[in-house]
């Protein structure tokens, strides 16, 4: 992995006149107040004249590289115990010498995504929290406040005024942090835009631009995890959320590969209610993504007020993400997470499904009034509504659901829509349960081979059942793998000129595409045009026009 980082840091150093070279130099990550993670190996890296001998001493370590033939040099400095106390790290090479100044050793997040993530404490409900002029020790890099230059932005120390531009979701997940973690520095790294697609934030999941431009150039600072908000952009058509599936899972492989610190830890926030087309399926993306990967863990927010696209209380958001981390990172005996349904443990009994929860800390209960959004099909996939109660048992961990009109059911869900009115299923510690797309136990009568083409079989996981697959991608927009080849809609080669797939270069400035990412079709987008769709002051197509999701650009 350190060859892939340093491959892509040789390719900007050769980019640069040879002049560049001579001056010894580190990137603004190591700035003045700069937090370094405890507990594991530290790279330090810049550039210098080649050949250059660079030594990096640091709280009684002294590390020592040559400037490669291109400028580049890294050490690594070994693992520290968190300290307050501020030291300073001194770079000297030949005579240059560069003095950072206020350095602490402590716990170090990125936090990344769109609107949610980018938006300020300032306009937060609880901002007056910001008026504690200690802060916690919190320290932040505020890559989304500078306008995503990572090179100008330096780390800067929490206090009532420049709390303010902090990432209202940081901030509270900071705090909670550092309130548990006595003595240990909190460093918040922040890189988010608003209005953007997944696409935009991975190049496994499309042009990658802000991956390149805002995350990339992070790597390889050493960190202890990453936080994830985002996924409204993704939501607006059901082709997109649809991808969602692999995307977000591609994305986390990518990040934790180019960092290469391993499996680091990935904390997502699960979309809450709002007034978005397909919100529902990306709730799911997220809660699969969690499910599969035991170091994804995922806040269930569907029990938030309201259903604005932006909610104006980040407090719940930062403090349940932080519980994550207490819990699963540092040790604490806490209940973090809400319940999650387990398809394994789920059965079928007479024309009732008992849902199996995991995650019930004491036990599962209602937060008001009997259970509902409860819905329940049989094997023709047509779910109605279901009444649903929590079994006397213990643990309480179990959802009994069945309906008169459904005498032989094989399949559940849970909350499965846009904004579900009445969810109110919860553990003892109130933590909401997460929607449930579809739950089918095994043994309820989905068989492959049985020979009926049953609720979560299809012609790619069961031919012998269902219809044997088309030899090519039949519709363009349905959002499922059609010819069985593992390329989903306008991923296949099939879909190529097919008016359901824009692509760069078809003279139409279509969803997806920027002022940036394909300025052939959309540079001379402006406001007014049919499409709806403007360049704002920032250089980037957005839109359409008065969409909450612009953020206010010009």
């Amino acid at each position: 992995m350190k060859t892939k980082l340093l491959a892509v840091s040789l390719l900007a150093l050769l980019a640069l006149p040879a002049t560049c070279w001579a001056a010894l130099s580190v990137p603004t990550l190591f700035s003045n107040d700069a937090v370094l993670q405890r507990g594991m190996p530290v790279p330090v890296w810049g550039t210098a004249s080649p050949g250059e001998h660079v030594t990096v001493a640091f709280a009684g370590q002294t590390k020592t590289a040559t400037a490669n033939s291109n400028g580049y040099w890294m050490v690594e400095l070994e693992p520290m115990e968190a300290s307050l106390a501020p030291s300073p790290m001194v770079i000297t090479a030949g005579a240059e010498t560069i003095t950072i100044d206020g350095v602490q050793v402590g716990e170090v997040w990125v936090g990344s995504g769109q609107s949610n993530m980018q938006r300020d404490l300032s306009g937060d409900c609880d901002a007056a929290a910001a008026a504690d002029p200690a802060n916690h020790n919190l320290r932040f890099f505020n890559v989304t406040a500078n306008g995503g230059n990572v090179d100008g932005t330096v780390w800067q120390v929490s206090d009532a005024g420049s709390a303010l531009d902090m990432s209202a979701v940081h901030f509270f997940f900071g705090r909670h942090l550092a309130e548990n973690l006595v003595g240990v520095p909190i460093g918040l790294i922040t890189s988010a835009v608003g209005a953007t697609a997944i696409e935009r934030w991975a190049t496994c999941a499309g042009s990658g631009s802000l991956y390149t431009g805002q995350v990339a150039p992070l790597q390889p600072y050493a960190i202890r995890g990453a936080t994830w908000y985002q996924g409204e952009w993704d939501a607006r058509g059901a082709q997109d959320s649809s991808k969602y599936y692999w995307q977000l899972p591609c994305l986390i492989d990518e990040w934790r590969s180019d960092w290469g610190q391993g499996a680091f830890p990935f904390y997502v926030v699960q979309m809450p209610k709002m007034g978005i087309n397909s919100i529902h399926i990306v709730r799911d993306a997220e809660l699969q993504t969690a499910l599969a990967d035991p170091k994804v863990e995922m806040i269930v927010t569907i029990d938030q007020p309201g259903n604005d696209v932006h909610p104006q209380c980040k407090d719940p958001f930062g403090t349940r993400l932080a519980m994550l981390a207490l819990e699963h990172e540092y040790g604490l005996a806490l209940h973090s997470r809400s319940p999650l349904y387990n398809a394994a443990a789920s059965s079928v009994a007479g024309n009732t499904i008992n849902v199996v929860f995991d995650h019930v800390a004491d036990g599962l209960e209602s937060s008001g009034g009997a259970l509902a959004e409860w819905e329940i099909a049989d094997a023709s996939g047509k779910f109605v509504a279901a009444d649903a109660v929590i079994v006397d048992k213990t643990p309480k961990d179990t959802v009994a659901v069945w309906s008169p009109s459904v005498s032989n059911p094989t399949s559940a869900r849970y909350a499965f829509s846009v904004n579900p009115a009445a969810n109110n299923l919860v553990n003892s510690v109130r933590l909401p349960a997460s929607p449930i797309r579809e739950v089918t136990p095994t043994g309820s009568g989905t068989v492959c081979g049985d020979p009926s083409c049953g609720v979560g079989e299809d012609q790619c996981s069961c031919p012998d059942d269902c219809d044997p697959p088309p030899e090519t991608e039949t519709v363009c927009s349905d959002g499922f793998d059609d010819d069985c080849d593992g390329d989903i809609d306008c991923d296949d080669v099939d879909c190529l000129g097919d008016t359901a797939c824009p692509y760069c270069g078809d003279a139409i400035c279509d969803p997806g595409e920027d002022c940036n990412s394909c300025g052939d079709d959309c540079a001379g987008v402006t406001k007014g045009k049919p499409s709806g769709r403007y360049c704002c002051g920032n250089g980037i197509l957005e839109g359409p026009e008065g969409d909450a999701l612009c953020d206010g650009n010009p």
